[in-house]
């Protein structure tokens, strides 16, 4: 997969070598790399199953709460900047749900949305082909300081300031 950029030890750094696939129908890919979509997860033998799985916006996440420890990888799909389901999801995923794998989000992700993404819990970034990864970089820095809770800082900025 082309444009990644992955938080390792807790700083984003874009993956060069990111080694997870696209599954496409009679493909031959290791399934310890391979993505597939949930209906066709859910359809393959379990010793065939892939460990990545790709989740749609419209997807209940009932269908795959189960199998959740099967996963290394779980994408997220962003059909469009405008709609934030996928946001939902992520939130979900890490703090109902506790998924712990890479939470990847693909799809029409652009630079501007990383930090908002790192905030939901997504540990992994598919920039939008065409879109620079390096200069997308900068946008996971985002803002220094969030009021709300998140998944990485669930006290919000009134429980983090010290009072005198």
């Amino acid at each position: 997969m082309n444009n990644v950029i992955s938080l390792m030890d807790g700083e984003a750094k874009v993956d060069l070598n990111d080694p997870w696939q696209w599954a496409q129908e009679h493909d031959a890919i290791d399934p310890t790399h391979r993505i597939e979509d949930v209906t066709t997860w859910l359809n393959t033998p379990v010793a065939l199953r892939a460990q990545g799985v790709l989740i749609q916006q419209e997807e209940e996440l009932e269908l795959v709460a189960p199998y959740l420890e099967s996963f290394k990888l779980m994408a997220l799909e962003f059909k469009d900047f405008k709609d934030g389901r996928a946001y939902s999801l992520a939130y979900l995923l890490r703090t109902r749900l506790h998924f712990k794998g890479d939470l990847r989000a693909v799809g029409d992700v652009l630079r501007d949305q990383l930090s908002l993404m790192r905030q939901c819990g997504f540990s992994s970034f598919a920039i939008k082909q065409g879109k620079d990864p390096f200069d997308a970089l900068k946008g996971i820095k985002g803002l220094s300081v969030t009021y709300s809770s998140s998944v990485n800082n669930p006290s919000p900025l009134f429980k983090r300031v010290r009072r005198y």
